[in-house]
């Protein structure tokens, strides 16, 4: 027994070894699935219905996607049924009932997207509805994509909207600069007053943009006012303006369509306030000025004037702009009297009016 028990190991281990690494036949790989696209967005403005999104980046086994071909913009409506009723369409049901809306191939990309980022560039696709669907339908969109190789991924989130009857935009908007705002000012929607069907407008929301950039939101809070002060802007830029009116007081804000844009370039032809408190002490050989600093951000600095006793203009004494509030004369001539006054200069160069103007001459004491 003892002599067999080595042999029987020897053969566990053989059959063991011979079982056990033994491949079968060879498995095709599994198809690579584009993930489905999760950020998804919905809204109405004016007579549009927006869809916003961002395509994914890998396949469902977490792989680099390779590339996208094409995107699918899917739509099904609802009718009431024969109770009056909405309900909320499945995912079976959209399958089976869905239109083809659209298809976004990839050469088309850069005319829907939104702006251009490093990161993962965000799509718009705009669909006018048809104006007996307003509040009388149910819109469900989704969305999906193909790869390079023409897989498809699975339907986005189903995303739904009943559109609703929205206001005109606001009317003849105008702008106005002054020198630390540019003025916004509007009319409300044309005839919204008159019309029983159209929405209430609540407030306004105005949105500026620079170049080519995309327009930006510019009020905190909906505004009740038709007017608006834009103080956060730069002299030499230009800007373009649009105002929207709304039907709620919170963002998403359910708005009409932009008003006309309207631009102006921001010029600086605003000139600083006069320097204040000039003062002139004279001391042996010398007078000296000293006035209160101007408080304009874009100073660029100050120019000292000055005339003889019995002269009618001035003379420009400095000739290049001096950043200090003090200024001494030694080019002075004992028992002569000088008037002085200071001007304040701007970046853009436009110069202030002239202080108000003071008077000195050397004293005999200092002979």
């Amino acid at each position: 027994m003892k002599r067999f028990f080595p042999f029987l190991l020897i053969l566990i281990f053989l059959l063991f070894s011979l079982f056990c690494g033994k491949k079968g036949p060879l498995q095709p790989p599994l198809p690579r699935i584009p993930q489905k696209i999760e950020n998804f967005e919905l809204f109405q403005r004016g007579e549009k219905i927006i869809l916003e999104w961002s395509n994914p980046e890998a396949y469902t086994d977490g792989s680099r996607l390779e590339g996208i071909s094409e995107i699918e913009i899917w739509l099904a409506d609802q009718t009431p049924s024969s109770l009056g009723e909405m309900k909320t369409i499945s995912q079976e049901e959209f399958e089976d009932r869905a239109k083809l809306l659209a298809l976004v191939k990839k050469s088309q990309f850069p005319d829907y997207q939104r702006k251009k980022e490093k990161t993962a560039p965000t799509f718009r696709y705009l669909y006018k509805f048809a104006a007996e669907d307003a509040t009388s339908k149910i819109l469900t969109f989704a969305l999906r994509v193909k790869d390079e190789k023409r897989r498809k991924s699975d339907f986005s989130n189903l995303l739904s909207i009943t559109p609703q009857i929205l206001p005109s935009p606001p009317g003849h908007v105008r702008l106005s600069l002054f020198e630390e705002r540019i003025e916004i000012s509007w009319e409300a929607p044309p005839g919204h007053q008159e019309q029983a069907w159209a929405a209430q407008v609540l407030g306004y929301n105005v949105y500026r943009s620079e170049g080519v950039e995309e327009a930006r939101l510019l009020n905190s809070s909906l505004l009740k006012e038709k007017k608006y002060e834009d103080k956060d802007f730069v002299f030499g830029k230009t800007y373009r303006y649009s105002v929207r009116a709304s039907v709620n007081d919170s963002s998403p804000f359910l708005e009409s369509d932009d008003s006309e844009a309207r631009e102006i370039e921001a010029k600086d032809l605003f000139a600083p306030s006069p320097p204040s408190g000039l003062t002139a002490i004279s001391g042996p050989g010398l007078i000296t000025l000293s006035w209160n600093e101007n408080r304009e951000k874009d100073l660029a600095g100050y120019t000292v004037w000055r005339r003889e006793e019995g002269e009618e203009e001035f003379s420009q004494l400095t000739s290049e702009l001096i950043s200090e509030t003090t200024y001494t004369d030694r080019a002075v001539e004992k028992k002569k009297r000088y008037d002085y006054a200071i001007t304040a200069c701007d970046r853009s160069g436009n110069e202030s009016k002239k202080s108000e103007i003071v008077s000195e001459m050397i004293k005999d004491e200092f002979q």
